[in-house]
């Protein structure tokens, strides 16, 4: 096997012999980081560390709910609060590159490339860093208003042809309705993408579960903030919330 490495803007190759080990269920992955965790930098140092510990290929893609909701601040202008969204992925993106950095190799695209800061995103890229197992960092969305970053998320995952969906939030999972308001909320440890769509069940965006539904790509949601969940998922154990 050759790792590919970015070099003076450039990719070069490196041999390497790690492969993920027989425990885990899945050989890749994709991860959606909600923006909650970048609150905490002793939160986002352990994450970081459990996510660089694994040996398949993995990537991440950025929220930014830290930063700015544009509906919360007041911003009467979709248009406008979606770009200033856009905008604080790229920041949690860089902060979460340079948490990444003091355990391995990394990259960082963006679907708004701003030079000199991050590099734009190509398919071709982002595939020659993921099959390489850089951690591969993507932030800015899909580089468009009125998308969510879940929609980036899903669009990304099908591009890459991951093995598995995570999307990491601050609740154990998908719930009937939001857990944190209703302490009467029914949790689902397992439900079909037709059930969440049809209840929309407030998991991922509808396109964005709409786009994983179609090749039926399994998508687990679970609590990021409690050390070892990652780990435990990729090892088919029983956290967070399954949807097939």
């Amino acid at each position: 096997m050759v790792r590919i490495l970015k070099s003076a803007g450039s990719f070069v190759l490196r041999s390497v012999s790690e492969a993920p080990s027989d425990s885990f269920q899945f050989k890749s992955f994709i991860l959606k980081i909600t923006g909650e965790v970048f609150r905490s930098k002793s939160v986002l140092k352990k994450v970081c560390q459990e996510i660089a510990e694994l040996p398949m290929k993995k990537a991440l893609v950025v929220g930014g709910g830290n930063l700015i909701r544009g509906r919360e601040r007041g911003l009467e202008r979709r248009l406008l609060s979606d770009r200033i969204g856009l905008l604080s992925t790229i920041i949690n993106g860089l902060i979460l590159e340079e948490t990444l950095r003091q355990y391995g190799e990394t990259l960082h695209l963006s679907s708004l490339p701003i030079p000199g800061i991050v590099e734009g995103y190509s398919k071709e890229k982002a595939e020659r860093a993921f099959n390489s197992r850089l951690t591969l960092i993507l932030s800015g969305g899909t580089g468009n208003p009125f998308f969510s970053t879940d929609t980036a998320c899903a669009l990304r995952a099908l591009e890459l042809s991951v093995d598995l969906v995570m999307k990491g939030t601050r609740v154990d999972g998908i719930y009937s309705k939001d857990p944190e308001r209703f302490p009467d909320a029914k949790f689902y440890k397992e439900l079909t993408y037709e059930k969440a769509l049809r209840e929309r069940l407030e998991i991922m965006d509808q396109t964005a579960l709409l786009l994983l539904s179609e090749v039926r790509k399994p998508l687990v949601v679970f609590n990021i903030f409690k050390p070892g969940n990652i780990r435990k998922i990729l090892k088919k154990s029983k956290v967070g919330s399954w949807v097939c």
